[in-house]
């Protein structure tokens, strides 16, 4: 009894402090709800010391990822006092209903996940009990810390801090929804993340364009072209009509090529609230649709920072649109982040989620300075980039 109450004590202290630590974290981070995070998660994958380039490492690298995000997110499950989560988070207000659906719906996914670990590196470690399920990974997830090679300790370190911040950019937004809504949970089964692609699979889209010409859409474009890769462009009518005054509407579909070109809306702004939501939501498709009439008969609409309503999703269901969201946020619009350090971030989230669709901005020129890098590193891993016209 005098070991049990003692052990208790030591549970309860380290509940404590932990609590000291984030409301410390809080003071240099807090922000308010209009905000966005003042801070993002950003890893340098030069200290992971092995390539990944077969489908054994791939799958090392990804439960690696995977335990270190484990053992970051309980930690975050000692925040059960709505007044310690508004504290961390830096909000006056909470929906704790979404931070509970959103961990549940983030544990579901790495059970999952690792279910599809079928490879077993020379690098292992770590055993994962069977049947896997969550309180299994997060005993094994713990169990790492003691037998971490030395190789990996540099690396270590690093993960636990990207996932630190990680955590709090994924929990800030669904601690938002439904009040401002993101891509961190949907609003109807009809909305499409990424989470639900098969094993190992992405698909790559883009934001805001076009570029006028000859800018970072077209230089884009060609970088795809030259991989034999191909996306979706989420286009803006506002940026689609700049560019058409100095291209024609004929160059602007030879464009595009075999890329899918979906609505990004009129304007770049949070349509949830927006009143005109639906002239600037059928402006762009009957633009879309004047200038590439072959494009999918299945047509798809990304709200401008993931920001909708049901009554948006229903519109576009009823025409004949989908809701794209995404699960892997580049940040490359973010002026905080370098192209490196994009390729890292996203790099990074590929090995975690291990499927899904990735956002990058073909406005900004780092998606096209990423790419590359993301390619040499993880084709050779049996990544697959799906084909949007065979979704």
């Amino acid at each position: 009894m005098a070991c049990s109450h003692s052990n208790t004590k030591i549970k309860v202290m380290k509940n404590l402090l932990y609590s000291i630590l984030v409301f410390r974290l809080l003071c240099s981070t807090s922000v308010i709800a209009g905000d966005g995070p003042k801070q993002i998660a950003k890893i340098d994958r030069s200290l992971w010391p092995y390539e990944i380039n077969t489908a054994t490492e791939f799958d090392f690298a990804s439960k690696m990822e995977m335990l270190v995000f484990i053992e970051v997110l309980q930690q975050h499950d000692n925040l059960i006092i709505e007044d310690s989560i508004k504290k961390y988070l830096g909000l006056q207000k909470v929906a704790v209903a979404s931070i509970d659906a959103w961990k549940t719906q983030t544990k579901n996914i790495l059970v999952s996940n690792f279910n599809a670990l079928i490879k077993s590196s020379p690098n292992d470690f770590i055993n994962i009990p069977k049947p896997i399920n969550w309180q299994g990974l997060v005993q094994s997830s713990r169990s790492i810390n003691n037998k971490m090679p030395d190789a990996l300790k540099a690396w270590h370190i690093e993960a636990k801090a990207f996932y630190n911040s990680y955590v709090y950019e994924q929990m800030r937004l669904a601690a938002l929804f439904p009040g401002i809504t993101s891509e961190i949970l949907t609003l109807q089964d009809s909305e499409i993340t990424g989470s639900a692609f098969i094993d190992k699979q992405f698909l790559l889209t883009f934001d805001d364009g076009p570029t006028l010409v000859n800018g970072s859409t077209d230089k884009l474009i060609a970088t795809l072209k030259n991989n034999n890769t191909t996306g979706v462009f989420f286009i803006l009518g506002d940026m689609y009509n700049a560019r058409l005054k100095s291209d024609s509407a004929r160059k602007l579909h030879d464009l595009y090529g075999s890329n899918i070109v979906g609505s990004h809306a009129k304007i770049h702004k949070s349509h949830q609230k927006y009143e005109d939501w639906q002239y600037s939501l059928s402006y762009t498709s009957h633009l879309i649709d004047s200038i590439i009439p072959e494009n999918k008969k299945t047509k798809y609409f990304r709200p401008p920072y993931g920001q909708r309503n049901d009554k948006i999703v229903s519109y576009l269901s009823q025409n004949n649109t989908k809701v794209m969201l995404w699960n892997i946020d580049s940040q490359d619009w973010n002026a905080k982040i370098s192209s490196s350090e994009v390729a890292d971030r996203v790099i990074t989230l590929m090995l975690l989620w291990r499927r899904g669709i990735l956002l990058f901005h073909d406005t900004h020129s780092k998606a096209n300075e990423a790419l590359p890098i993301i390619w040499k590193k993880l084709n050779a891993a049996g990544i697959k980039w799906i084909d949007p016209k065979q979704l």
